[in-house]
C-alpha cells in the first residue's frame, strides 16, 4: 500500500501546527497584552480574526479540562485505530489519504503538546468572532483546523458515496426491468400453427402471421 500522500499531508499538518505554536509561544506576552489584528471591519472591540495566546488542558470549548490524561489516551487510540484499520478506511485511495492525513496530523499536533510542552497543555492562538450570530468562537489552532476540515471532508465524501451507490442501484434495477419487458414470448413463438389453403393443403404460418391470426380469431 502506497501511503505517500498520507504521510506528506500528515507531516505538512503536523509541522505547520508545531511551527505556528512555537511562534505564538515565543510571542505569548505580546499576544496576551495586545492580540495581533488580522481582519477587522467590525465596529466595537471585537475583531473578526486575530491572533492571541492561551493554553488549554482540555479539548474544544475546554471540555474534559479536568481529565487531560483521558484526552491523551483517546488521541493515542485514534492514531492507532487509523493505522490498524487502514484497509477498511481505504487508505490505498488518494482521497482518504488526504482526509486522514489531515485528521491524524492534527491529532498528533495536539498530542505532542500534551506530552512534551511545559505545562502539558495545548497552545491555542486563533481567535475568530462571528458577527452574524454574535458569537466569539473558542480560540483554536492549526491542528484543530486540520481535524475539522478532515472530518468535514470525510462526512461529505460519505454522503456522495451513498448517493452514487443508490444511483447505480436504481440504474441497474431499471435496466433489469427493461430487459424483462423486452423478452419475446418464446412459448407462443414456438407453438406450431397451420392454415388450410384453397386446394385443401395445409401450410405452416410464420410467427408474425400466426400471432396476427390468433388475435383476429
Amino acid at each position: 500500500m502506497n501511503l505517500a500522500r498520507f504521510w506528506a499531508v500528515f507531516l505538512a499538518a503536523f509541522v505547520t501546527d508545531q511551527a505556528s505554536k512555537s511562534w505564538a509561544e515565543r510571542n505569548s506576552a505580546a499576544l496576551r497584552e495586545e492580540p495581533l489584528l488580522l481582519l477587522d471591519w467590525l465596529e466595537g472591540p471585537e475583531a473578526f480574526l486575530e491572533f492571541t495566546y492561551i493554553t488549554n488542558p482540555g479539548a474544544a470549548w475546554s471540555m474534559f479540562s479536568e481529565y487531560p490524561q483521558v484526552l491523551t489516551l483517546l488521541a493515542g487510540a485514534a492514531l492507532a485505530g487509523v493505522f490498524l484499520f487502514r484497509k477498511d478506511l481505504e487508505l490505498d485511495q488518494p482521497a482518504p489519504q488526504l482526509i486522514f492525513g489531515l485528521i491524524t496530523g492534527g491529532i498528533a499536533g495536539n498530542l505532542w503538546d500534551r506530552l512534551f510542552r511545559n505545562p502539558a497543555e495545548v497552545v491555542d492562538f486563533v481567535d475568530v468572532y462571528l458577527p452574524w450570530i454574535d458569537y466569539d468562537y473558542p480560540i483554536f489552532n492549526v491542528a484543530d483546523s486540520c481535524i475539522f476540515i478532515g472530518v468535514f471532508a470525510y462526512v461529505i465524501r460519505g454522503f456522495r458515496e451513498t448517493a452514487r451507490e443508490k444511483l447505480e442501484e436504481a440504474e441497474a434495477s431499471a435496466g433489469a426491468n427493461d430487459e424483462e419487458k423486452g423478452e419475446p414470448d418464446t412459448a407462443e413463438a414456438a407453438e406450431p400453427t397451420v392454415e388450410e389453403t384453397a386446394s385443401g393443403e395445409e401450410r405452416r404460418l410464420p410467427p408474425e402471421n400466426r400471432k396476427r391470426r390468433k388475435v383476429s380469431f
